[in-house]
């Protein structure tokens, strides 16, 4: 079963990250989305701590499924981790979205650029 979440995981990161519009860095930009996508939170305010943490590991050399199931064991669910992540990467950390499309591309899916 984890397989399948992955898999999901996998596609959603594709599918959310080709159709993600050019993005600057704006954690307001990050909330905006996951309000969007339906991913339910307690605090702004530690989400946004979340998304800064995502891209603190991104850019300190994490693989993207590593900070997906970093994700998911603090209470995300899969889909959940896969729509935080590809908001991170679209509106917090830009620099770090070559990364997760070469990931996410190597998995057999293949992003439109």
């Amino acid at each position: 079963m984890r397989v399948c979440g992955g898999v999901a995981a996998l596609a959603a990161v594709c599918g959310a990250l080709a159709l993600s519009a050019p993005a600057r860095a704006d954690q307001y930009d990050f909330i905006s989305f996951l309000d969007r996508s339906g991913v339910s939170y307690e605090s702004i305010g530690n989400m946004i701590d979340v998304g800064k943490e995502v891209c603190h590991d991104l850019r300190s050399g994490a693989a993207p499924p590593v900070v997906l199931d970093k994700l998911s064991n603090t209470g995300f669910a899969r889909a959940e981790a896969a729509l935080v992540l590809v908001s991170a990467v679209t509106n917090m950390c830009i620099d770090a979205k070559p990364e997760v499309l070469a990931w996410a591309g190597g998995g057999g899916y293949t992003v439109p650029t």
